[in-house]
């Protein structure tokens, strides 16, 4: 069971002059929600009094305070809102006039907006969003039934989730100019490949927007990964007929030649921020710069195993994945779309639910591998797959050092996140079942 959560929620909303924001008896508006404010859950509707409908734009603050006595998770989080309706009830002051670190969270609202900033972070976006919405549901014959509800919004993308009159719901999709080949792509995938993509109801590539048909919910705990594994290579195999069409939406290559090419500047010093808080020991830096041979050597080797190209995801794990009550599945999220070698996103550790045992493991591997033995013999993918769990991780690595983190507003959110997966490198190259060549 999932502890219980409480936030206090601050509410920056600025006026349209640029120079106030809201308050209520001095302060920023504030309320207790029980919801993950961090990517920005809970915000629309947690000041009715101010407003029928708050949208999120961008969080300011968040902290993680002391545990509750009885286990809850204290958090305090601020976050600058869009009023699509008249504010009500409150004052506008200049952030001179607001208390503590309250006069900053404003003053950062109302500072000039950088080029960087995606659109669903700034003031009118979700007016005009909510407009084209609405003219694409009715395009569909159908009836919004209430209020989007934001479920993720963040620096590289926001969703919200569109209840209808009759039927599941639909999902609205927005992602920033450098992830706008997921527009295309996705509309690609979903018409030619079922089961690749949602299925895509409208889309606006200028605008960064995609509406999308409900296609099933995350799978639970039950599902041991080895269909989901099933599932992701037929989509390869059929992604490979669509490698031209892919080329011309501008879709990079980004198979084990790129990662070997880029693995100099990922194993620099600055980059593994050793030394620095949550960067790499320096012992676990030296031991990933002795590793680099060994991955060029597994690069070399995936590179000539004549195995084709594939629609490479570069995020591939169960929570881009949902599967529906008939048990088909559909893969989510191409922001990181490439074409690249099959079994990068293959891991089978990304496939299985979480902390699966081994024998879990093996067996959605050799569902996976299984479906690729008309190409080669078992025991040859056995051994390339060893080496893609390895490369693997520096690729996606890559998708955040050599992708998301040079596009970013606020590079210091995302500048360790490649470690992570740097970290699991060094696991997987300590893995007595994985031994290096």
């Amino acid at each position: 069971m999932a502890p219980n959560l409480q936030t206090t929620l601050h509410a920056v909303i600025t006026h349209p002059d640029g120079e106030r924001v809201a308050a209520v008896a001095g302060a920023l508006p504030v309320a207790v929600v029980t919801e993950n404010t961090f990517v920005g859950r809970g915000l629309t509707d947690a000041f009715p009094a101010l407003a029928a409908w708050l949208a999120p734009l961008r969080r300011l603050h968040f902290a993680r305070l002391p545990d509750a006595p009885d286990g809850t998770l204290v958090r305090e989080a601020t976050w600058q809102l869009d009023a699509l309706n008249p504010v009500q009830g409150v004052d506008w002051v200049t952030p001179a006039g607001l208390p503590g670190p309250q006069r900053a969270w404003a003053e950062a609202a109302l500072a000039p907006v950088p080029d960087l900033r995606p659109a669903f972070a700034r003031v009118g976006w979700a007016a005009g969003t909510l407009a084209w919405l609405d003219e694409e549901v009715r395009e569909q014959g159908l009836r919004r039934a209430g209020r989007p509800e934001p479920l993720k919004h963040w620096g590289i993308s926001a969703l919200w989730r569109v209840p209808l009159e009759e039927g599941p719901p639909l999902y609205l999709k927005a992602v920033p100019p450098f992830f706008a080949r997921e527009v295309t792509v996705t509309g690609l995938l979903s018409r030619e490949l079922p089961g690749a993509a949602p299925p895509v109801l409208a889309a606006d590539r200028e605008r960064g927007l995609l509406l999308l048909a409900h296609a099933g919910t995350v799978p639970g705990e039950g599902e041991d990964g080895r269909s989901l594994a099933v599932h992701l290579a037929r989509v390869q195999r059929a992604s490979a007929a669509l490698l031209p069409d892919l080329r011309a939406l501008g879709v990079p290559e980004h198979g084990p030649l790129w990662v070997a090419s880029l693995l100099p500047d990922l194993l620099r010093e600055d980059r593994l921020m050793v030394g620095e808080a949550d960067g790499l020991t320096r012992d676990e830096a030296d031991r990933l710069l002795a590793l680099e041979p060994h991955l060029r050597a597994a690069c070399a080797r995936l590179a000539a195993s004549g195995l084709p190209p594939v629609a490479g995801h570069g995020d591939l794990h169960r929570l881009n994945t949902v599967q529906d009550a008939a048990g088909r599945w559909t893969l989510l999220d191409w922001s990181d779309a490439s074409l690249t070698h099959p079994f990068l996103d293959a891991d089978p550790l990304y496939l299985a639910p979480d902390g699966a045992p081994p024998e879990t493991l093996e067996a959605v591997q050799t569902a996976y591998l299984t479906a690729w033995t008309d190409l080669l013999p078992l025991p040859r993918l056995r051994a390339l797959m060893r080496d893609a769990r390895l490369v693997g991780e520096a690729y996606r690595a890559l998708g955040y050092t050599h992708g998301l983190q040079l596009h970013v507003e606020d590079p210091l959110e995302w500048r360790g996140a490649h470690l992570w997966h740097l970290r699991r490198l060094l696991t997987r190259a300590a893995d007595p079942a994985l031994p290096l060549s």
